[in-house]
């Protein structure tokens, strides 16, 4: 099956534009982070979490009245759609041992004193501690940095060649910061599903990369003697269709799953719609001309790329 009969696109002449465009995005990104700080859910910052269904349309304000009476410092939003009458709670008030319900529970009855016109009529919590909380979040920073590790061994080993590991270990280094970007801009929460999201992303778009990668190394044994240049272009173009069966049917599956997955998963599905995007541009436009760069750096001071690469 081909989308595109013979394509001949010169993806490392554009190579440059897109790096900038991807340093303008990390930039953005970082400086969001810097200045309004990444949004835990409570699995990370401990503290109490409830998800209140009310009989009638929610009025914010009197909501933060009467939570404000339990402890203050408390996050309250509208949660998943405004016609279901839910708002979330976050507090950030540490539970005893003897009585993890006891935050939840005041703030119920608060709620059931001081604004009793609209009754709570289900409601839902999640208790976490903060060392937990703490313990989670240096965990899920472990995991990450030695996923990109293990991938950069396996990839330096199986192609024979430092510079293929260490391109896409950076390709994956892009696309989570990205995808923290871009969390951080939406004001998405950093929660255990998000985490499972951007490891999935990857191994997903090292996946890409390999595969674009086996393509080079066949062709460098077939053309030993061919400019690198045209070699690497050759290459993806050639894995172009696969990229785009197999990358557009996945996004076309976390999109549905992002519009009608509901909010639990939002933002699961959000990560992973980023990520297929960002993993599949980072594969063509940073990876491989990383790989490019680094051969082309070696001969220069004197060392040829190894064909066998």
């Amino acid at each position: 099956m081909e989308i595109l009969r013979n394509p001949n696109f010169d993806f490392l002449g554009k190579a440059k534009y897109f790096m900038t465009l991807s340093a303008i995005f990390i930039g953005t990104g970082l400086a969001f982070m810097l200045t309004r700080g990444l949004s835990y859910g409570v699995e990370f910052s401990g503290g109490t979490q409830l998800i209140l269904h009310f009989q009638g349309l929610p009025e914010v304000d009197r909501i933060r009245a009467a939570v404000d009476k339990t402890g203050s410092g408390a996050v309250i939003q509208s949660y998943g759609d405004p016609a279901q009458h839910r708002v979330l709670v976050r507090v950030a008030q540490e539970a005893p041992e003897n009585d993890l319900d006891a935050p939840a529970r005041a703030i119920r009855e608060s709620l059931a004193r001081d604004y009793p016109q609209n009754p709570v009529l289900e409601s839902s919590s999640e208790i976490v501690g903060p060392i937990v909380g703490g313990e989670l979040r240096r965990k899920a920073v472990y995991l990450t940095v030695l996923g990109l590790l293990a991938q950069l061994v396996y990839i330096a080993m199986r192609f024979k060649g430092g510079a293929w590991g260490v391109a896409a270990a950076i390709a994956g280094l892009h696309d989570i910061l990205i995808c923290l970007g871009f969390l951080t801009i939406f004001r998405f929460e950093i929660t255990l599903n998000v985490i499972a999201a951007l490891l999935t992303l990857v191994g997903y778009s090292v996946n890409d990369t390999v595969v674009v990668f086996d393509r080079v190394r066949e062709n460098l044994a077939k053309f030993r003697k061919g400019p690198l240049t045209k070699i690497l272009n050759d290459s993806m173009n050639q894995t172009l269709t696969r990229t785009l069966i197999s990358n557009g049917t996945t996004l076309l599956a976390v999109l549905g799953l992002y519009i009608f997955g509901g909010e639990v998963l939002r933002g699961f599905s959000f990560t992973m719609v980023v990520g297929v995007i960002i993993g599949t541009y980072s594969t063509v436009f940073i990876a491989v001309p990383f790989a490019k760069w680094w051969y082309a750096r070696q001969e220069r001071v004197g060392a040829p790329a190894k064909a066998t690469a």
